[in-house]
């Protein structure tokens, strides 16, 4: 630009092809960016101007210049970073990856929440399966215990049951014992004994009678033991 000569007039085109600048936006946020250095009076124009007044065509440069920086000031250039024009297909594809990452995040919560449920009824179902094996092993315990004792007391009934008959066949051998050598029995007088067994009779009659006799006794007093 010092190198042109003075009184040259220079278009935007100009400026922009040799400061290399896109378009005119550009070109404006670039000049308004540095410090201009005031305006060089032409020759031409000196006999123009009036006394204390300035050059027509510099007041219409500073009018533009200046409106030129407040649109600058609400405009941002294009090749600025802070606007940035996205592609159509790029959005659509934010739009998906949005909604794909709104749809996996219910997805996750929802298998959350029943990972916790079948945590929940997991603690539950053992609790259940644990109070379930104890009332199993305590009936176990009881019906071992009861059949131990029903066992127990069934012995001891078979053991009392065999004293008795034994009791009872001894004193009936003692009873035929003392009938055959004549001893008196209590409540018999001797002649009342030998009429209950004949001088004739043997010693197989007296144990078939006392057979008898005794089954006798034993369906009477015969203990249940089922």
């Amino acid at each position: 630009m010092r190198d042109l000569p003075a009184p040259l007039y220079i278009k935007e085109e100009d400026i922009m092809r040799l400061l290399k600048v896109p378009n005119v936006e550009h070109l404006l946020y670039e000049m308004t960016s540095k410090v201009l250095e005031p305006p060089v009076p032409f020759p031409k124009a000196a006999s123009k101007r009036q006394v204390g007044g300035e050059d027509p065509q510099v007041l219409l440069k500073k009018k533009k210049l200046e409106g030129a920086a407040v649109n600058t000031s609400k405009v941002v250039p294009v090749s600025s970073p802070v606007k940035i024009r996205v592609p159509g297909d790029v959005l659509s594809h934010q739009c998906v990856e949005a909604e794909l990452m709104t749809w996996a995040q219910a997805i996750i919560t929802q298998l959350r929440e029943d990972q916790r449920t079948s945590g929940e009824k997991v603690v539950v179902l053992e609790a259940e399966n644990k109070r379930s094996h104890t009332l199993i092993a305590e009936k176990e315990a009881a019906l071992t215990s009861f059949e131990s004792s029903r066992v127990i007391d069934d012995f001891k009934k078979s053991i009392a049951f065999k004293i008795i008959i034994l009791d009872h066949v001894q004193e009936a051998r003692d009873h035929i014992y003392e009938r055959k050598i004549g001893v008196e029995v209590e409540g018999l007088t001797p002649s009342q004994a030998s009429d209950d067994f004949p001088p004739s009779s043997d010693g197989d009659e007296i144990e078939s009678e006392l057979q008898k006799a005794f089954a006798l006794e034993v369906d009477d007093e015969v203990v249940d033991i089922e």
